[in-house]
């Protein structure tokens, strides 16, 4: 028999010029005796392997629950991320660099298997290192929850993205697959294995429909209730006897399913009042200013900067030393850093004798980026409008950290002048222009 085989693989060389090394190849035995497997390999030419082994560069035979069999994928992360990277990126662009990172893993992989939780919580573990880590190296304070950083962009968050609902997404795609594709070879094997018939999903009997599920093991009483959900969705649904049965991806107009539309839906029924509540942060993401900048200003709208306040919370340092370095009259706050000193507000007003236009002082930062940046509805006077708020909480920060760590403290008319270069730096123009 073994060797039919070989002259059969002779045949399909000579007729399609694919030659097959036999140097390179493996025989992989399963349930065979030895003495037979030396017998086969010798007259084939092929060296002898056993399971698990690796083909295109997934381990076949490989329990995928084991975090051994994700090492492949685990390693790459880590050499990505690797900690002396931060010595060199700020902020932004290591989530550029973590973004990067989950679109190149292997699709093949995540398609194939399911994560389990130790994988996830390991990926997640060492793109926190990296976001978080100081420059030397030791792990810093976190300033948001991590669900804020994986959470899209269109709702205001960082948009890093989570890869357990990417490994989901692909997954479910076999669903698809399995019930669009006709006569592969994949889907007769899955209705061997597991005794299913396509034929019997459903019965008629004249009127009405009477849907007939069949599972595969008993079902316990909060899947029964699940059932009985299902049959309560299904009753009012009135199916046509002269079409054909068909099945539509009701989420995408085409009707076609894809991933991106599937983490939509799936995004959309998890994200949390709390994501949901900084969806007005959406607007910040127009590249009117660098990353680093815009990034920076999304810690100031959700409330997350280093401030002194935050820091005598965490302990970092004594109660005594929260006072703002700008007037050194208040508790340095977010909202009084940024908006309520009477140094910062003289900036504020530089800018509205630039803009020519009267304004009252909002109570919070949510109102003054609301406020500021949706005062016009053209979109050269809003992009105008939101890289002056960029400009303003930029050069506050910088000039209330020179005095921190520089002991260095330029006045009121320094700082406006500070504002009007980062406004023509960014934009090539100048904040007077209409």
């Amino acid at each position: 028999m073994i060797v039919n085989y070989k002259r059969l693989l002779r045949c399909f060389d000579l007729m399609s010029g694919l030659s097959i090394n036999f140097d390179k190849s493996n025989l992989i035995s399963v349930n065979c005796e030895q003495g037979w497997v030396d017998q086969a390999s010798g007259i084939l030419g092929c060296k002898q392997a056993v399971l698990p082994v690796r083909y295109l560069g997934i381990s076949l035979r490989a329990n995928p629950c084991l975090v051994k069999t994700w090492k492949p994928i685990i390693d790459k992360v880590e050499e990505k991320l690797n900690l002396w990277k931060v010595k060199v990126l700020n902020k932004a662009s290591k989530l550029v660099l973590i973004k990067s990172m989950l679109n190149s893993l292997p699709m093949y992989y995540l398609s194939l298997y399911k994560m389990s939780k130790a994988v996830a919580d390991k990926l997640i573990g060492l793109q926190r290192r990296f976001l978080w880590c100081n420059e030397d190296g030791n792990y810093g304070i976190p300033l948001v929850k991590w669900e804020l950083v994986q959470a899209p962009k269109k709702v205001g968050e960082l948009g890093v993205g989570d890869a357990v609902l990417r490994n989901t997404a692909l997954l479910f795609k076999w669903w698809w697959r399995f019930s669009k594709e006709d006569c592969l070879l994949w889907k007769k094997i899955v209705y061997s294995c597991y005794n299913i018939n396509p034929n019997v999903m459903l019965a008629y009997q004249h009127l009405p429909w009477i849907w007939n599920f069949h599972w595969r093991k008993e079902l316990f009483q909060w899947e029964m209730d699940l059932v009985h959900q299902l049959h309560e969705r299904l009753r009012p649904v009135k199916l046509s006897t002269d079409r054909h049965d068909a099945i539509v991806w009701k989420f995408d107009k085409k009707g076609v399913f894809s991933t991106s539309s599937f983490l939509q839906v799936i995004q959309s029924e998890i994200l949390v009042d709390e994501i949901t509540s900084y969806s007005f942060t959406s607007a910040i993401w127009r590249s009117v200013v660098p990353p680093r900048v815009e990034l920076f200003g999304w810690f100031v709208l959700v409330g997350r900067v280093n401030i002194m306040k935050r820091l005598s919370r965490l302990g970092v340092i004594p109660n005594s030393d929260n006072v703002c370095v700008l007037c050194k009259k208040e508790i340095e706050s977010v909202q009084h850093l940024f908006l309520l000193c009477e140094v910062t507000w003289r900036v504020w007003c530089t800018w509205l004798r630039y803009f020519r236009t009267d304004w009252a002082v909002s109570g919070t930062i949510k109102g003054l980026f609301e406020s500021w940046t949706g005062m016009h509805s053209r979109k050269q006077e809003q992009r105008k409008w939101l890289t002056g708020f960029f400009v303003v909480i930029w050069n506050i920060w910088w000039e209330r950290n020179d005095r921190i760590f520089k002991i260095k403290e330029a006045s009121v008319a320094k700082m406006q002048s500070r504002t009007i270069l980062s406004y023509q730096e960014w934009t090539s123009s100048d904040p007077g222009e209409c």
